[in-house]
């Protein structure tokens, strides 16, 4: 049986495929790529997936009516289509002879690759002459040439490497070295963006949480911030015209999608040169003095996509075509001279991948194919090599990607401390201005009127929080580098039990007898359902696909339920104890969230019109906007509305009778709301909310 057939393999989702070898040649599924001895040949994506299901098979024959199902997800197609894909197959692979894809009459296709080439044995030995092996071939008559014309031909073929040398790209080793703060100002400053000739930054600024950000400008050895913008709306992500003559930024208002803005320097009256259709926050680049690129969506049924801004006009574009089953693309920066933009592609929740675009063919390319997060990114001086902040191997830092050479990307430098590299900006010297917070995202119980109680006071992030009935609060927390699972018991201890070391980690949810602990957890651009005992035992994964997957939670008989993504839409999963497999929930198509009540029963949250909706029984009216954070609890539903001054607010929907804020959160740390079956409220809190800026020197060793 094939090895795809065993396994139950879904229809392929390309985005998710890692990169293989056949015999030397490398083939990259989510770049729809196939390289031999350096030559790139671009492949349609049926064809990809005809390559990557015979390869799963691992040189046994496939069906035709197996590779229909797998790549062309069981629709009712015409030989003639799998025929050309396999003709354009046979095509691509063809200057490889290493690689057979043989046609098995009555029965399929069979990918063979083999590590050398293996030659024919002579078609009868001559008596008494010596056994040939078939590998090796036959020894020549010896033959010798003259010396000079040996000594040339070696001196030709040094010439020819020492040219060839010469032209290739060479390795270069970055370090971080020389760092020293740019500012100490109270409050919040963020997004920096430094001039093109280094010497002025312009950057956002809050002085307090009672205001938004407005953009400041000053020196970058001295000086005395100026205030450049004085609008209501949060001013951010600003960025430097080529010629360094004006600075394009992101304008949020109090509700609605964001407005692109562009403002002379160092003085004019600004104009918004386009609006954002969907995108409340984004990045914006300049490609070149007359176009912008950000990351948008046209309408809220739209994947998210890289589009181009003419500021002449506000008319946009689309650069990029995602996969349907990927979440889509976003924070596109532009390269030096305009040609290539780098940006982030989200695989999944959890799990992203760099990606380049050439700007005048189209084409496409992987940076990264291993799913680990992309935070922020920002282009070398000479347009060679991308700076980025990634958490590869666990704790956030900053690594390097030489768009050249395609080798694997190296680290430069951990997060040293409170210095991240989330949003960053880069001038012609190479020198890094990056972002200094200090302070810390806890948990707190509140309380009547909005008194908080402090249930975490470590350093780092915690999220995700739920109450056992004892009391102890399970939840997320980056504060041992990668994110792990935590609980912080009654009594104050917190411990530690998980050591996965993924990219992501979310949701926990308590089982029924509060022994246990499902969450989901994200490695290697995979993301499964785990379980783990309150005391850190027993950890397991209890599903094996990889699919993008949500919120699991318990319901009755130790049924779990779940989110999972294949394609473009959520469905409900239902898991029953000791089933080899999880089943869809019929009608359980069209959700975002699922949530369950302390009693067993699910809720779910639809995509189309943001409801919450009982699944197995009734609901208060609910309605939750995009980024309000929801929960159920005793009492009925609690949604916690964010707002963009100074505090967030938790409303309670209770099961009968009109809904009523509960309490004013303020310093809201991300939108995250649990709780507890006694009916506490659970929230998080940004403590000693400051951010500084600071530069950084890079330099090749």
């Amino acid at each position: 049986m094939n090895e795809h057939v065993a396994l139950g393999w879904p229809s392929l989702n390309l985005a998710r495929e890692m990169p293989f070898g056949l015999a030397g040649t490398h083939v990259r599924p989510a770049a729809l790529e196939v390289e031999t001895a350096g030559q790139v040949t671009q492949l349609e994506p049926r064809v990809m997936k005809v390559l990557v299901a015979l390869h799963r098979s691992r040189g046994q024959p496939v069906s035709r009516d197996e590779l229909i199902d797998i790549c062309w997800n069981g629709r009712i197609v015409t030989e003639g289509a799998l025929n050309r894909c396999v003709a354009q197959l046979r095509k691509a692979l063809s200057c490889n002879p290493r690689i057979r894809l043989d046609t098995i009459p009555t029965v399929g296709y069979r990918l063979q690759a083999s590590a050398e080439v293996h030659r024919v044995a002579p078609p009868a030995a001559v008596a008494g002459a010596p056994a040939v092996a078939l590998d090796e071939p036959a020894p020549a008559p010896e033959r010798r040439l003259p010396r000079n014309l040996i000594l040339g031909g070696l001196a030709a073929v040094a010439a020819a490497a020492a040219g060839l040398w010469f032209l290739l790209p060479k390795p270069v080793d970055w370090t971080a070295a020389g760092y020293h703060p740019l500012t100490a100002e109270q409050g919040v400053e963020t997004h920096p963006a430094l001039s093109p000739s280094g010497e002025q930054i312009v950057y956002s600024r809050r002085p307090d949480a009672s205001v938004r950000r407005d953009l400041y400008i000053r020196g970058v050895e001295q000086g005395t911030p100026v205030r450049i913008t004085t609008d209501p709306g949060d001013d951010i992500s600003a960025v430097w015209s080529p010629r360094g003559d004006r600075l394009a930024f992101i304008r949020v208002p109090a509700s609605g999608p964001c407005t692109v803005m562009v403002t002379p320097v160092p003085a004019g009256a600004e104009r918004s040169v386009a609006r954002c259709q969907q995108a409340t926050y984004t990045r914006v680049s300049w490609l070149d003095d007359q176009t912008l690129v950000i990351g948008d969506r046209p309408t809220t049924t739209d994947i998210w996509r890289i589009r181009a801004i003419d500021i002449r006009t506000g008319a946009a574009r689309d650069l990029t075509t995602p996969d349907p089953a990927t979440l889509g693309d976003s924070d596109p920066a532009a390269s030096p001279d305009g040609r290539y933009v780098v940006f982030r592609r989200s695989i999944m929740h959890g799990a992203d991948d760099l990606f380049l675009i050439d700007v005048r063919t189209g084409r496409e390319r992987a940076l990264t194919t291993d799913g680990w997060k992309a935070a922020g990114y920002v282009w070398s001086a000479d347009g060679r090599h991308i700076f980025y902040s990634s958490n590869r191997g666990g704790e956030f830092g900053l690594w390097t990607i030489d768009t050249r050479t395609g080798d694997p990307p190296k680290r430069i430098s951990l997060g040293l401390g409170q210095v991240t590299f989330s949003r960053m900006s880069i001038d012609g010297r190479n020198r890094l201005a990056v972002e200094a917070p200090r302070g810390r995202t806890n948990l707190a119980w509140l309380g009547a009127g909005g008194t908080l109680t402090p249930i975490t006071t470590e350093a780092g992030t915690d999220w995700d929080p739920e109450a056992a009935a004892d009391g102890t609060v399970a939840y997320v927390s980056n504060r041992s580098g990668a994110p792990e699972l935590w609980v912080t018991r009654p009594d104050g201890q917190s411990v530690r039990l998980t050591s996965i070391v993924g990219s992501y980690l979310n949701a926990p949810a308590w089982s029924p007898d509060g022994q246990s602990l499902a969450f989901v957890a994200v490695k290697g651009r995979r993301s499964d359902i785990y379980t783990v005992g309150r005391d850190g035992s027993r950890l397991r994964s209890i599903t094996w696909d990889g699919f993008d997957k949500l919120d699991p939670v318990w319901g009755p008989g130790g049924r779990l339920y779940y989110l999972e993504r294949q394609g473009t839409a959520y469905r409900l999963m239902e898991l029953t104890p000791g089933a080899e497999h999880a089943a869809p929930v019929a009608a359980g198509a069209g959700f975002r969230n699922l949530r369950a009540g302390p009693d067993g029963r699910l809720y779910g949250l639809r995509a189309a019109g943001g409801t919450v909706v009982g699944l197995n029984g009734p609901a208060p009216p609910v309605r939750v906007g995009s980024g309000e954070a929801w929960t159920v609890g005793r009492d009925g539903i609690y949604v916690l509305t964010p707002r963009r001054d100074q505090a967030a607010a938790v409303w309670l929907h209770p099961w009968s009778g009109p809904a009523r804020k509960l309490a004013d959160v303020p310093d809201n740390g991300g939108g995250f709301l649990g709780t507890a079956p006694d009916g506490r409220v659970i929230v998080a809190q940004t403590l000693d909310d400051q951010v500084d800026l600071g530069l950084f020197d890079l330099a090749t060793d």
